[in-house]
């Protein structure tokens, strides 16, 4: 059987390799860690015992080149689960082949960080939803706002029936993507005054991507 050294330049050439993870042993993590530690603790001994023999110094650079080399190898795997984390977040495949147990807590750990993130920061964005996801953090996009009266436009005009509650008006405070209301699709464009049924003004300003204008406020001059 290989020496781990020798297991650890292949397991690298595998990696620079291939766009997704390789496939290495379970227990890499474990088993590179015990053995840097004897190979350092070899070549203390050797160079306390010796300080100018060569077997110390051979062993000492042995363990600096295998300790380089499970650094390439880790920091490789480890930006690809950045990615594929990343790509998992807008809507891509969960699946994370060939992981390591280290490496898929890692990488539920940064997905549920970049959910929270869209979530909180950007709830505006569409955020994927379905079984794969986790409940927590599936959150409606704005598109998928609640039907209201036809007849609202940019312009604030409204053809409300008397049984519709009152249209509340709200100051648009960045460009957005256009939503639908009844059968009108409307755009968000930063300071625009639009009259917009309650509930859906409520979920703008949830989203912050609006904020409430009082009837007869300077904000609230829609033209």
């Amino acid at each position: 059987m290989p020496d781990h050294f020798s297991l650890l330049l292949e397991w690298r050439r595998s990696e620079a390799a291939t766009r997704s993870l390789a496939k290495i042993p379970p227990d890499f993590y474990s088993n590179t860690a015990a053995y840097l530690a004897d190979v350092r603790r070899s070549y203390e001994v050797d160079l306390r015992e010796n300080p100018s023999g060569r077997k110390g110094e051979i062993s000492r650079q042995t363990y600096q080149r295998a300790g380089q080399v499970a650094r390439d190898i880790v920091e490789a795997r480890t930006q690809k689960i950045l990615t594929f984390a990343f790509q998992a977040s807008i809507g891509g495949a969960r699946d994370l082949l060939n992981s390591l147990p280290e490496e898929r807590e890692v990488y539920d750990r940064v997905l549920q960080t970049l959910f929270d993130h869209r979530r909180t920061a950007a709830p505006y964005l569409e955020t994927p939803t379905g079984p794969s996801l986790p409940a927590a953090v599936s959150v409606p996009s704005i598109p998928a706002l609640p039907a209201a009266t036809p007849g609202v436009s940019r312009t604030g005009n409204t053809a409300a029936p008397a049984r519709i509650a009152a249209p509340v008006y709200v100051r648009i405070l960045q460009d957005g993507r256009p939503i639908e209301v009844g059968s009108e699709t409307i755009d968000l464009r930063k300071e625009d005054v639009l009259s917009l049924p309650p509930e859906t003004a409520q979920l703008l300003v949830q989203a912050k991507v609006a904020e409430m204008v009082e009837p007869g406020s300077a904000h609230s001059n829609v033209t």
